[in-house]
């Protein structure tokens, strides 16, 4: 071939390219056309994002929900929202959490749907959509803030990865989860009419309106005003006469949420020497803390940049010397970075970066304190990945749109990302369908923590397979898992039960006796004793009845609100014909949390004790 037909054949190589080039040139261009189109990017969203989590609906109630729905029908039945959200009862506190928005979303439920999983699915996934749609109105007025240009595309991008963030699975395929996903879609709504409050000042009521209700769906909405003042000085907005009364209001709305809090329920974090380590002086003991609010904010970084290692227990927080050198490493890194940033005014990275620590501030104090069972939960970073998502979008367009060809360099970035995203946030759905499945996959990852056993045990139990059961709280028991008196008490309390369905009597009561030898204060084995024995004067033997009637009366003594251990006693008195007992302790019964069936039980001895 002679060099004028190669430099032809090259010649028409190039004009080929770039004809090629600028034909998805000419497609992405439309495309960014229609992502402009804000009503069009707004129902893709909601589409999207509910889509995505479609596999949920088929599950069931797993872990709390139990408790929260099933067995909780005398609540809901006499529910008063007034009392909900102004807590009458102020001397006994006996609310677990102070959250009236969330409860009363499962009000809405319970009322719609009944006890049908697929309703309170339902209702998660239209929040997590809503959440979604109101996060990228949210993005594109943070970014008309700090002038970032493509705006409409890095907002649409960012919502995208925060509809397929696979660190959302547990607040949205877990009925219980909604928690976050209120509090976030509130949260947003909030920040998004306070940035509109510096065009007109009276949409400061409405961002206080939601900011309310973000704190009345969780704790958390707490970082709030901090986040609120972050934004505020990385987009200079700080000089404002207005802040004051703004911060103002924030604080105001604060104030009266602690005190309406602590009407229902009082929890004071104690740091905990345990999750720290060791007990320490006061020196050390500072230092220890430190030490678990670094690594635990690393371990949440992580996940949000590497989100595919998931585990529905985490028991402690990493505390590694080579962890703790990364985790500091990491977090200066990321302070330099932000520091950086605002000199060279580019605030909209330290401000995303500023709130995703702010964010997960209240879930740093969780981490130290001894109020959950775990200190770290992949549910708290769905408000905290809001700010991931953004910063991870605008870095893409920034650095990788600058690789040439630079529509083809960022489209295969967010598009391996998105696929990664969607495979590992469908894949996981299928581990919240029930609790066998979730406790099955967690105590495989946790094969050394008390819970995820006691728990997949009693899910092996509900399935019918009681042999199985007994062998997982075995494992519960082994001295390879660190357990206190009041977890052994529970786990020897589980299996009497188990020994109890499979008509062993005898062993059913020896491991009754021995929950009862490790902590006399646990009223569950004082009950199941209490049922072995009622069964027994069912069969025939008079005198057990009697029995039965000291143990159940031992577990009243204990739980005062226990309402099955009421409706066996009412039961136990119909068989004494003792009229005015039975009648009591129905009464009682109803009073107390019961599952609708119990309820109907108690009511027919009401009915037929007239």
């Amino acid at each position: 071939m002679s060099k004028k037909d190669k430099k032809t054949k090259a010649e028409k190589k190039q004009i080929s390219s770039i004809h090629e080039q600028s034909q998805l040139g000419g497609t992405l261009g439309r495309v960014e056309a229609l992502v402009n189109h804000r009503a069009f990017a707004l129902v893709f969203l909601f589409i999207v994002s509910f889509l995505v989590f479609v596999p949920s609906l088929k599950n069931g109630f797993v872990w709390d929900d139990v408790e929260a729905i099933e067995e909780n029908y005398n609540a809901f039945r006499t529910l008063n929202i007034t009392s909900l959200v102004i807590p009458r009862d102020k001397k006994h506190k006996r609310v677990g959490y102070y959250r009236p928005v969330v409860f009363s979303t499962m009000f809405a439920d319970r009322s719609i749907w009944g006890e049908s999983p697929f309703g309170f699915h339902l209702s998660n996934l239209v929040f997590h959509s809503v959440s979604t749609v109101l996060f990228y109105l949210l993005a594109l007025f943070v970014l008309v803030e700090f002038k970032v240009e493509r705006k409409e595309i890095i907002a649409f991008v960012s919502s995208l990865f925060f509809a397929f963030h696979p660190m959302h699975v547990e607040s949205v395929s877990w009925v219980a989860g909604r928690t976050d996903v209120l509090c976030g879609l509130f949260f947003f709504a909030a920040f998004i009419f306070y940035i509109l409050s510096y065009r007109k000042f009276w949409f400061l009521a409405l961002s206080a309106l939601f900011f309310f209700l973000s704190l009345l769906s969780k704790e958390v909405a707490i970082a709030f005003p901090l986040a609120a003042i972050g934004f505020d000085i990385a987009s200079g907005r700080y000089k404002s006469r207005r802040n004051i009364a703004k911060y103002a209001i924030c604080g105001l709305l604060v104030l009266i949420y602690i005190y309406l809090r602590g009407r229902a329920f009082v929890v004071v974090p104690e740091i905990s020497d345990a999750r720290i380590g060791q007990s320490f002086n006061d020196g050390m003991r500072i230092f220890g803390v430190l030490k678990v609010v670094l690594n635990s904010y690393f371990f949440y970084i992580k996940e949000l940049v590497l989100p595919f290692d998931f585990n529905a227990y985490i028991a402690a927080v990493p505390l590694t010397g080579y962890y703790s050198f990364i985790s500091v490493t990491v977090v200066v890194f990321l302070g330099i970075v932000s520091f950086l940033s605002l000199k060279r005014k580019q605030g909209i990275i330290a401000f995303c970066a500023f709130w995703v620590f702010i964010t997960l501030g209240p879930s740093i104090v969780i981490a130290v304190s001894r109020i959950p069972t775990t200190p770290l939960a992949e549910r708290y970073l769905y408000i905290p990945s809001a700010g991931y998502c953004l910063l991870l979008t605008y870095l893409i367009f920034r650095i990788v749109g600058k690789i040439k060809p630079q529509n083809v360099a960022w489209i295969i970035t967010v598009a391996v990302i998105l696929v990664l995203y969607l495979f590992f946030t469908v894949s996981r759905q299928s581990v919240w369908k029930d609790n066998l499945a979730l406790w099955e996959d967690t105590s495989k990852k946790s094969p050394r923590e008390f819970i995820p056993h006691l728990n997949y045990g009693a899910a092996l139990n509900q399935a019918g397979r009681i042999d199985e059961a007994i062998q997982e709280f075995m494992v519960a028991l082994s001295p390879e898992i660190s357990v206190n008196k009041r977890q052994r008490a529970r786990a020897s309390g589980n299996l009497g039960v188990m020994y109890g369905i499979k008509g062993d009597f005898t062993a059913a009561e020896q491991w009754l006796l021995k929950s009862i030898e490790y902590d006399k204060t646990y009223g569950r084995p004082y009950f199941h004793l209490g049922l072995i024995y009622f069964i027994k004067g069912d069969r025939g033997d008079y005198q057990s009845y009697f029995k039965a009637e000291e143990y159940l009366k031992k577990t009243l003594r204990i739980y005062p609100n226990f309402g099955r251990a009421y409706l066996t006693l009412s039961k136990l008195y119909v068989r004494l014909n003792n009229r005015d007992k039975a009648v009591e302790n129905a009464k009682r019964a109803l009073r107390s949390r019961l599952p609708k069936s119990m309820a109907e039980e108690a009511e027919y001895i009401l009915e037929v004790s007239k």
